[in-house]
């Protein structure tokens, strides 16, 4: 097998869920044609729903803590704010639906903040409509046609969002609005909030407090602009992404990546945005 046979595909979402939802994406193939196994995903400041299958998936730690959870069928990842370490024992063949901030709250019936730095086995959370939506997507062959198969189950799912919802969308527009983002208590004083409502919300809705949730996007946006370069001017960066200097940057990187700068380059995967497990 070569990396020619690893397949991979992503979708958008229809108007309707566009709010809610990134995009759709899947993967066919195994990590060992791109010559590692075991791979750490670095926080993003999403929510991810993912359905398998093909062979079952470990997850190694979360962040420093060691684990040794196996997932078969179907499960969602929760807001992280550590690298979720995992490996497949063989082949990877699965669809995930990547939620927006807070997107996920307009279909789960639960405190996004339960399923902080956690994955959680969807027959848990749903019970036998777990089974249903992926014997459903087994039995359709192409990628096109399980995105349409996802689309109507999300579109059914979808509840009422609360009122200040709008409000905590709001927010995370100021706290991640790049080199003229505010902080958590400008935020809070342009919104007519107090913090410790705003904090609460946040929580409930998008799963971090304001404060790491600002500080996972501008780690996300600062990986990005490290894309296509093996020796990025991090000294510039900082400074371009609000850091008070290197020596802040480089423990951002040690709180998010577990990694220092330099030994994220070494451990790159081939999209960039993650890095090879040990």
């Amino acid at each position: 097998m070569t990396q020619a046979d690893f397949h991979f595909f992503s979708a958008e979402p229809s108007p309707a869920l566009a709010p809610f939802v990134t995009c759709y994406w899947g993967v066919r193939g195994s990590l060992g044609v791109l010559n590692y196994e075991i791979e750490s995903v670095l926080p993003t400041g999403t929510v991810e729903l993912m359905i398998n299958f093909g062979s079952r998936q470990r997850i190694l730690a979360y962040g420093e803590r060691t684990a040794d959870d196996v997932f078969d069928t179907a499960w969602l990842s929760g807001m992280q704010d550590q690298p979720l370490t995992h490996r497949a024992d063989g082949f990877s063949d699965h669809i995930s639906v990547r939620f927006r901030p807070g997107g996920a709250h307009a279909f789960l019936d639960l405190p996004l903040d339960e399923l902080t730095n956690q994955v959680v086995k969807l027959d848990d959370l749903l019970g036998p409509r777990a089974a249903s939506l992926r014997d459903a997507l087994t039995a359709e062959p192409s990628d096109a046609g399980r995105c349409r198969i996802l689309e109507g189950w999300l579109l059914a799912r979808r509840r009422e969002v609360h009122p200040w919802y709008a409000t905590v969308r709001r927010a995370m527009d100021l706290l991640r609005g790049g080199t003229r983002s505010l902080g958590v208590t400008e935020v809070c004083d342009r919104l007519g909030l107090s913090n410790r409502y705003l904090i609460q919300q946040f929580r409930t809705t998008v799963g971090l407090t304001p404060k790491t949730f600002a500080r996972v996007q501008r780690f996300q946006a600062l990986i990005d602009d490290t894309r296509g370069s093996d020796d990025p001017p991090w000294a510039r960066l900082a400074a371009r992404h609000g850091y008070a200097d290197q020596s802040h940057l480089i423990r951002e990187f040690r709180r998010f990546a577990l990694l220092t700068p330099s030994q994220f380059l070494e451990r790159r995967t081939p999209d960039e945005g993650n890095v090879k497990g040990d």
